[in-house]
């Protein structure tokens, strides 16, 4: 059963954990810890316009040195994650940063400091993050090497280049084999189906709101 140590800056989220049980405290370092039988998973949770700010004045490079500390709370620390909360299009035009210092800073974090980055775009997909996280340790799908079922195997004969998008297209998240012809029946080409919005992509058979919008994240 896991325990959650929430950093006392964080009660407005609280809510979104009630269901786990919980504790307000003054984290020295992160924003939640979640506590496992003998581990924590420390996350430090940041929205996009804190992640651009602690940018501007290198705060963000402290914190990240800061959470690869062995321990938190005398609890060992066996993962951690970086949590873009909200999205950066609105703010780039003002904050005198481009893409490309966003895309630099992801890679510093994640090459060098080996801290996986998590994007919730909002407070639902937030909700979801701690969620899918807390399952997966308790059900230990963070551990191991990659399932066999992942692990798609290229057909031996040569494949024609509409055979070649369905299986490109089927190898995305929540898109298999039916929905992928579906897909390019509609659209007639991977690009159209990348630069379709929600409302065209709900057009598709077999596609409702949910499942458009986890494919249009995937391309944008």
């Amino acid at each position: 059963m896991v325990k959650i140590y929430i950093d006392y800056r964080e009660r407005r989220i609280k809510r979104i954990l009630e269901d786990y049980p919980l504790d307000i405290v003054n984290l020295p370092v992160g924003d939640y810890l979640l506590q496992f039988e003998g581990y924590g998973v420390l996350v430090e949770r940041k929205s996009a316009r804190d992640f651009i700010s602690s940018m501007k004045n290198n705060r963000l490079w402290e914190q990240m040195r800061r959470m690869l500390a062995p321990e938190v709370m005398e609890i060992p620390i066996k993962r951690r994650a970086l949590l873009i909360h909200g999205t950066f299009s609105d703010l780039l035009l003002l904050s005198g940063f481009g893409w490309n210092h966003i895309m630099g800073a992801f890679m510093e974090i994640q090459f060098k400091y080996g801290i996986p980055i998590f994007h919730a775009e909002d407070d639902e997909s937030l909700q979801e993050f701690f969620r899918i996280l807390i399952k997966r340790e308790e059900e230990g799908k963070n551990e191991g090497e990659v399932e066999k079922r992942w692990m798609r195997v290229l057909p031996r004969r040569v494949m024609s280049e509409q055979e070649w998008k369905i299986y490109i297209l089927s190898s995305l998240p929540n898109v298999g084999e039916k929905l992928a012809k579906n897909l390019l029946r509609r659209f007639g080409s991977i690009e159209k189906i990348a630069k379709a919005n929600i409302i065209e992509l709900k057009k598709v058979e077999g596609i409702g709101d949910k499942k458009a919008r986890q494919i249009y994240r995937i391309f944008h």
